[in-house]
């Protein structure tokens, strides 16, 4: 019997204008993706899945299609089948890690989608079986965060949206999902004293689905800041709500020669292309070699960014305010440990001159730096000449009163001696 939404009261649902069979087969693959809740995991889990059903040699033109086909040779081999082509595509990877084509972590990131896929359409696998044999090495990558000297070259790649992307990126931390959230209004310079000293930066966490801030320098504020100048320039209507990342656009039109109107219609450059924007920048810019040992990149084309933020931050800045700044997770302590924005703006001052690439920005810096300092002790100085001149002004008053007081006594003293003087010759004539 098929039930629907309609032979039940509509008050039990929020959407009652909705019929649904809920004797709909769901597809294994559907099962699957169910379990895929943030972008990222959306992104990453089936390309590593892909890699356990190229073994099996299933070529299907979806991964859709090879999910469902390997779900299929599960009912008709059993579970048996399915242990043991896993301990031969684990012992290949075992290999692979021994000739150091991989990481052994990666052969981790191999198998938890295959456990989630079998966890979500109920096939009962003993894991301990297959994990016992699955080599174990550092939980932590080998790979280092760019250098200012890497991150200067790649900002030479001759596209505007480069610099903006890999300031902001490298100033505070973000990930790159992120990216698909950034509007204009979510970044507010902070000034003192007339100069911008730094930028807040609202941003979105892709895997607690929810909003946290952090800051850029001002040389990522001034990159953005330029960027969203040069997109007025063309006419696009720049407003809180402009996306900060969106589509190029074609200058001139080689036809007519005139300005086209593609500025004004902006589409959002999605994570996905900044990603792949990076990627290319890195190897055009003949930065991001392969090692020649291990045959792996020195460091992350993106998640880089985040260990540069962190690792120089960690130089000038309280380990555990980096680490909210990059929205980590530190356990109970968050509970507890709730510092103040001003707080946490403090101590990230002392690190943007570690952040900041340019060397031109780094001077700028130094001489706000000094400007404000020399500021202060002119503010300092002339607060105490003017406590001084108070000083003076007020001796000056209590020297005139105590004069005037002295003079006043010394009169009544010789009006005293008069009258003695007078009242004697009187005394001495009678």
């Amino acid at each position: 019997m098929i039930v629907s939404v309609e032979m039940i009261p509509s008050s039990s649902f929020l959407y009652p204008q909705q019929s649904i069979d809920i004797t709909t087969d769901i597809s294994p693959y559907q099962k699957f993706s169910y379990a895929l809740n943030s972008q990222e995991t959306q992104r990453q889990c089936p390309r590593r899945f892909q890699q356990f059903l190229n073994y099996l040699q299933l070529k299907e033109l979806t991964i859709e299609a090879n999910i469902d086909s390997f779900y299929k040779l599960i009912e008709k081999n059993g579970t048996s089948w399915l242990e043991l082509e896993l301990l031969k595509f684990f012992r290949l990877q075992n290999q692979r890690a021994e000739r150091n084509e991989i990481s052994t972590e990666t052969i981790k990131n191999y198998l938890k989608p295959i456990k989630l896929f079998c966890q979500m359409n109920g096939v009962l696998i003993n894991w301990k079986i297959i994990t016992k044999g699955i080599k174990k090495g550092n939980r932590y990558s080998s790979d280092r965060p760019p250098t200012i000297a890497e991150i200067g070259k790649l900002l030479g790649y001759p596209d505007r949206r480069i610099k903006p992307i890999v300031l902001v990126m490298i100033s505070s931390g973000m990930r790159v999902g992120s990216w698909n959230y950034l509007k204009w209004g979510h970044i507010s310079p902070i000034t003192r004293n007339g100069s911008i000293v730094a930028a807040k930066i609202k941003l979105y966490n892709t895997k607690t689905n929810c909003y946290y801030y952090s800051f850029i320098t001002p040389e990522a504020y001034f990159a953005v800041n330029d960027w969203m100048t040069f997109r007025a320039s063309f006419g696009e209507k720049i407003s809180a709500d402009s996306w900060v990342m969106r589509n190029l656009w074609q200058i001139k039109s080689q036809r007519f020669g005139n300005y086209l109107g593609l500025a004004k219609h902006p589409i959002k450059f999605s994570s996905d292309g900044i990603r792949m924007l990076i990627n290319d920048a890195w190897k055009i810019q003949g930065v991001r070699d392969k090692n020649d040992n291990n045959k792996q990149y020195p460091f992350k084309s993106l998640h880089g960014f985040r260990k540069f933020f962190e690792s120089e931050c960690q130089k000038a800045s309280k380990s555990i305010n980096v680490s909210i700044l990059l929205s980590h997770d530190i356990g109970i302590t968050q509970h507890y440990y709730k510092p103040k924005e001003d707080d946490l703006l403090e101590d990230y001052l002392k690190s943007v001159e570690l952040l900041t690439i340019d060397e031109e920005h780094k001077l700028k810096t130094h001489v706000n730096e000094l400007t404000q300092k020399n500021n202060e002790k002119e503010y300092i100085i002339k607060g105490k000449l003017q406590e001084k001149d108070e000083e003076l002004k007020s001796l000056k008053q209590k020297y005139e009163l105590d004069m005037k007081s002295f003079e006043e006594r010394m009169e009544n003293k010789l009006q005293q001696i008069l009258l003695k003087i007078n009242f004697e010759k009187l005394s001495f004539g009678e």
